[in-house]
């Protein structure tokens, strides 16, 4: 038996993101997937804000200025964090 909760399929991507939270600043990093629940962004530096942060998202290598989305910071893990898209 699977112990698989995702209510989302993910996709592979990689794309430069700028992730701004009050606290922390404004870092550069990147995706490994995205869904139509959230993203997922690698990063391994230690003072990322906690699960419930609510962080400002826009992608930065894109042909044009990409929207700021607001999302929620749902999880951290040693290699980066689980962000869900705030409606």
């Amino acid at each position: 038996m699977s112990n698989e909760l995702r209510q989302h399929i993910r996709t592979a991507l990689t794309s430069s993101v700028k992730l701004t939270h009050p606290d922390t600043g404004t870092i550069e990093v990147k995706t490994k997937d995205i869904s139509d629940g959230g993203i997922y962004i690698l990063s391994t530096i230690t003072n990322l804000p906690p699960v419930g942060s609510q962080v400002k998202v826009q992608l930065i290598d894109t042909p044009f200025e990409a929207p700021v989305l607001d999302m929620l910071i749902v999880r951290v893990d040693p290699h980066g964090i689980g962000l869900k898209f705030l409606e």
